[in-house]
């Protein structure tokens, strides 16, 4: 524990700041002066000579940040690449990469495809024939919100959005001759992502706008085709019936299947993934007055679930918290009687489908998908091989059929349709394409890092140019991605082709995040994060004056008290607004020696030393975090321009406060990586006169 006269002695250090008066620095020139400020009501032991930073309405502190904005954009569009590199950026963006959504009905898929003037088109395929019919082609200025076909294929439901007011309405297409019905419902609440069929395709229940938007999100209606909107009942929802109570947050949808007599109405509760579920049989709908059963409770921890016959398939949490599958026999619609068919396991279940031959399982392991079938009863347990490890997504089956159809991405693999076949083949259903642009040319690798004193490994995938040899000499971006359930596993991004084609490594850690945890800090990924780097390292894939960081994302302490701790293990790090320290920390002013002590050991602010080599590092802070003040970006950075004895490395930082920097997300991503391909030396980014 640091004694009082160091904690002295540290702010003592901090405030000698030679007049804060930087020698000349190469190429970029000097940082933009500090405000000459004296902090008032401070003794001399607990002054924090930067903390006049924190005063925002202080007009000399928002000049300063504006300079410091002003000579940061100055520098990165000196730096020869940069705008070649935003080229390349903006080409990726504007390419078509992969799958959108796509359904089937009774062997018929409905798809979208967007042309070359930017309208969308809406297509039936016959899965056996390949025959295709264009259903739809948007207006200019109009876009497909979602698309649901009816259970026997016979018709589509389209929701068109209309651009500039984001009007909603909601049209029904006959398949067999593209026509249009008269049905024209534009009064479909604007955040609604489906719609449900009658079996008999005769009518649709869909989630009406509410006439009180601030206290609730919508109720189901009933609509029958060819009446008129006046006659649509209300089903189920907020204001359906004053025995079931909704809150402003709750999202009602309504599920329905071809072959069962019943229908389900699924509420999902705000930003809990644990739903509540309503079953009625068909026949018993009476509008207002149906008489609903509960099945599931958010405490039942549902996370998913399949209607198929007389049998609900059930995903649930309540055990453990990878997930069981349960089935219940709707004659006696109770949680309470449902069958466990497959327990939990160490995998995590995410997904599933009910075919005509079994049961498909999505489960994740190691940050990566697998696609199981069993017996509709749960036995006979396998697991298909799939094309590449990655990311599945888009289950989807018709119980009148076997297979099922689901959606692949990895890393450096655009997301693509495939089947399942029932002898559990796996082919490519060839109606999207990944245009070869690139990414034919990069390699992936699935890596799992032992960590130190912990029995689960981490998740790293590597994506370099094919055939290069471990010799330590390209830049490798190292990142960190979080998530639970299909949030934490691998996805294609197609702007990375835009860092890889320069001859460079990515590294992607997938660190999950554990959904009941209390004890998540913004720290959190640290030690994950240097064991990776130094393994890195270790291994050849590159060297310190090649390794790269960046933290995209706001609110994060881990890439700032890297560079504090671990300083020499990398060339440069870009990072946005973080937190550099604790929001509380510099509002005390009698804080104990063993208070400031801890601050010490814990802040990356306080634990920058004067006369330590620092890498290079490019801080964009945001305003309006909460929870990460640019406070912090921009004390942080004034003491590292003042510590780092390394005046090669600069350190740089700008921010929107008080109209600094208009954002451009494309033209930032430009900026980021070619500092950090500046800052390792590689061949085309040097900084220009």
């Amino acid at each position: 524990m640091l004694g009082k006269r160091k904690i002295k002695q540290f702010f003592l250090l901090l405030g000698a700041w030679p007049a804060l008066v930087h020698a000349q620095l190469p190429a970029w020139g000097d940082y933009p002066a500090l405000p000459k400020l004296v902090p008032t009501g401070q003794n001399e032991a607990d002054a924090d000579p930067y903390r006049f930073l924190e005063s925002l309405s202080d007009p000399q502190v928002r000049t300063w940040m504006k300079r410091q904005t002003d000579f940061a954009n100055s520098t990165l569009t000196r730096i020869s690449g940069r705008d070649a590199l935003l080229k390349r950026l903006k080409a990726l963006q504007a390419t078509e990469f992969g799958a959108g959504r796509l359904l089937e009905v009774r062997g018929m898929q409905f798809f979208a495809r967007t042309t070359a003037d930017n309208r969308q088109q809406l297509f039936m395929r016959n899965a056996a024939t390949n025959a295709e019919r264009l259903l739809i082609l948007t207006e200019p200025g109009q876009s497909l919100g979602f698309f649901t076909p009816s259970l026997d294929a016979a018709y589509v439901a389209v929701d068109l959005v209309s651009a500039g007011r984001q009007r909603h309405g909601l049209r029904i297409i006959k398949t067999s001759d593209a026509s249009m019905l008269k049905d024209s419902l534009d009064n479909i609440a604007a955040d609604s992502k489906d719609i449900a069929w009658k079996p008999d395709s005769s009518t649709i229940y869909y989630r009406k706008s509410s006439a009180k938007p601030v206290s609730d999100r919508g109720a189901i209606w009933q609509h029958l085709l060819g009446s008129k909107l006046e006659t649509d009942l209300p089903v189920i929802g907020p204001g359906v019936s004053k025995s079931r109570r909704f809150t402003v947050s709750d999202v009602v949808a309504m599920k329905a299947s071809a072959n069962s007599p019943y229908l389900l109405a699924e509420v999902q509760h705000g930003q809990n993934q644990d739903r509540s579920l309503y079953i009625v049989k068909q026949d018993q709908l009476k509008g207002a007055a149906t008489a609903w059963q509960r099945l599931a409770s958010p405490t039942d921890k549902v996370r998913n679930f399949w209607l198929a016959g007389e049998q609900l398939y059930l995903l649930s949490r309540k055990k453990k918290n990878t997930g069981a599958i349960l089935k219940l026999d709707l004659k006696t619609p109770q949680l309470s009687a449902a069958k466990e068919i497959l327990p939990a396991s160490s995998d995590e279940l995410l997904d599933m489908a009910v075919a005509k031959n079994g049961l498909y399982i999505h489960a994740a392991e190691a940050g990566y998908s697998k696609l199981m079938k069993t017996e509709l009863d749960g036995t006979k347990r396998e697991e298909l091989n799939l094309p590449y490890a990655g990311r599945v997504t888009e289950l989807n089956a018709d119980g009148e059929n076997e297979g099922v159809l689901f959606v692949l991405e990895a890393a450096n693999s655009a997301a693509l349709s495939y089947r399942a076949l029932a002898g559990g083949q796996i082919k490519n259903v060839e109606v999207f394409r990944s245009p070869q642009v690139g990414f034919h040319r990069i390699a992936s690798k699935n890596l799992s890092i032992a960590k130190p004193g912990s029995n689960q490994p981490i998740a790293l995938t590597l994506l370099y140019p094919q055939g290069m040899e471990l010799d330590g000499k390209r830049p490798l971006l190292l990142t960190i991605e979080t998530g639970s359930g299909l949030s934490k596993l691998a996805r294609f991004d197609a702007l990375r082709l835009a860092w890889l084609e320069q001859d460079a490594v990515m590294g992607i850690i997938s660190l999950p995040t554990s959904e009941n945890s209390k004890q998540k800090t913004s720290g959190d990924g640290l030690d994950e994060f240097l064991v990776v780097a130094d393994y890195l390292v270790n291994e050849g894939y590159t060297s310190p004056s090649k390794l790269v960081a960046q933290e995209p994302n706001p609110g994060k302490r881990w890439l700032v008290q890297a560079i504090s701790q671990r300083p020499e293990l990398f060339a440069a790090v870009q990072s946005a607004s973080m937190q550099s320290e604790s929001s509380g920390m510099s509002k005390s002013r009698k804080s104990t020696v063993a208070d400031k002590a801890r601050l010490i050991n814990a802040s990356p602010y306080l634990s920058l030393r004067d006369g330590q080599a620092y890498p290079a590092t490019l801080l964009s802070a945001r305003f309006g975090q909460a929870d990460t003040p640019i406070w912090m970006s921009s004390k942080f950075i004034a003491r590292l321009q003042t510590a780092n004895a390394k005046k090669t490395r600069p350190a740089l930082f700008r921010t929107d406060f008080a109209n600094s920097w208009k954002y451009d997300a494309l033209a930032e991503q430009a900026d980021n990586w070619a500092f950090l391909l500046w800052q390792t030396g590689h061949k085309g980014y040097a900084i220009q006169p």
